[in-house]
């Protein structure tokens, strides 16, 4: 009985020991997966970024298709202002500005750029906006986290603290329909807002270095799998 108990404890411990192994060579193609999708996506938005302006009429019909694209759009900014909360910049906790532009095909929310916090959550910074009747910048059309819910819901209140960009909610505080993508605002010497859109969360390096730190972790536990096997056997045969 107790030779069956070992037997099944041996057995057992093999197959997680195996599956860990197995997993942490899977997590290292994965991170050289992701690597390899950051260098084709870093390629793209330099390829597109040199493209000329295209006119928002030739991306309102799918801008999906033209995201990292630069787009001219005509209209002066609305008087109501959103600010992202949470975003950072070099460790500093700011607020990302974002303005409505009126346009024959909706409302197009413009992305102004980021601005530094004042230090209190109960005081949102002020603002100087721009004054132009023509913008152009990249298309973005950001992604919804479910796991953050927002908080605002006094409509039509000006300006407006918004927990992530929220189209559907946009509207609301706007009264008119807000077309799926915002225009990330292109660099500019004079501009009164940090324009330094950070395109990938994480750099191709980073998941390079998690790559070689699974591949490490897999290579030393087959190594010591392969070392007990050796030992147990010769063991046995002892």
């Amino acid at each position: 009985m107790l030779f069956r108990t070992t037997n099944k404890l041996t057995i057992l411990a093999t197959l997680i020991a195996l599956c860990c192994i197995v997993i942490m060579f899977f997590l290292g193609f994965w991170q050289l997966d992701r690597k390899q999708e950051k260098e084709e996506r870093l390629a793209q938005i330099e390829s597109r970024q040199d493209a000329n302006p295209l006119y928002l009429s030739e991306v309102v019909d799918d801008p999906s298709a033209f995201v990292d694209f630069p787009v001219l759009v005509n209209g002066e900014l609305g008087r109501e202002i959103f600010f992202i909360d949470n975003s950072l910049k070099n460790g500093m906790v700011g607020y990302e500005v974002l303005s409505p532009v009126l346009t024959s095909y909706g409302v197009v929310i413009v992305n102004l750029g980021w601005v530094p916090g004042t230090g209190s959550r109960d005081q949102l910074p002020k603002v100087l906006k721009p004054f132009s009747t023509e913008h152009i910048g990249l298309i973005y059309v950001p992604q919804d986290n479910t796991l953050i819910k927002e908080t605002n819901f006094n409509y039509g209140r000006f300006p407006v603290l918004m927990q992530q960009i929220d189209f559907a909610e946009m509207e609301k505080h706007l009264g008119r329909d807000v077309l799926p993508f915002t225009l990330r605002s292109a660099p500019s010497e004079n501009a009164n807002f940090v324009r330094d859109w950070d395109v990938v969360v994480m750099a191709p390096e980073r998941h390079l270095g998690y790559a070689i730190q699974w591949f490490g972790l897999g290579i030393a536990g087959l190594t010591i799998f392969l070392l007990t096997v050796i030992k147990t056997m010769q063991g046995r045969q002892d």
